[in-house]
């Protein structure tokens, strides 16, 4: 299945992981973490990350929707990036949102890949 997400215009850094799960994407480049769902992007870059943690699922499903995201086996573990800067990217525009947190649910490799840059970008 060929999943249809907009194109990211000028990746900030080199993209060293991209993963493709329950029609979410995700990127990781030396400078920034990327996730889209549909047509909403979120753009962090990894200098604006303040903490990144391993969060229970009670946490996660208080804080997300989708019914889909909700399952705790099989897509990945649940995480809260707390950010100074988010960008959330629509077509209605690009939104700046401030003191953010965020959470995702991510496979373990690119937890730890994430958790590395941000230990050697601080």
């Amino acid at each position: 299945m060929m999943y249809r997400f907009p194109k990211v215009k000028m990746l900030r850094g080199e993209l060293k992981r991209s993963e493709v799960r329950n029609n979410v994407k995700y990127q990781l480049t030396t400078k920034e973490f990327i996730q889209q769902r549909g047509h909403t992007t979120y753009r962090i870059a990894l200098e604006n990350i303040i903490g990144f943690t391993e969060c229970d699922n009670k946490e996660f499903t208080r804080h997300v929707r989708s019914i889909s995201s909700t399952r705790p086996d099989g897509f990945g573990r649940a995480y809260k990036i707390v950010a100074s800067i988010l960008h959330l990217v629509s077509p209605a525009g690009v939104v700046e949102q401030s003191q953010v947190s965020f959470y995702t649910r991510l496979s373990s490799p690119f937890a730890k890949q994430l958790e590395a840059y941000l230990e050697t970008s601080s």
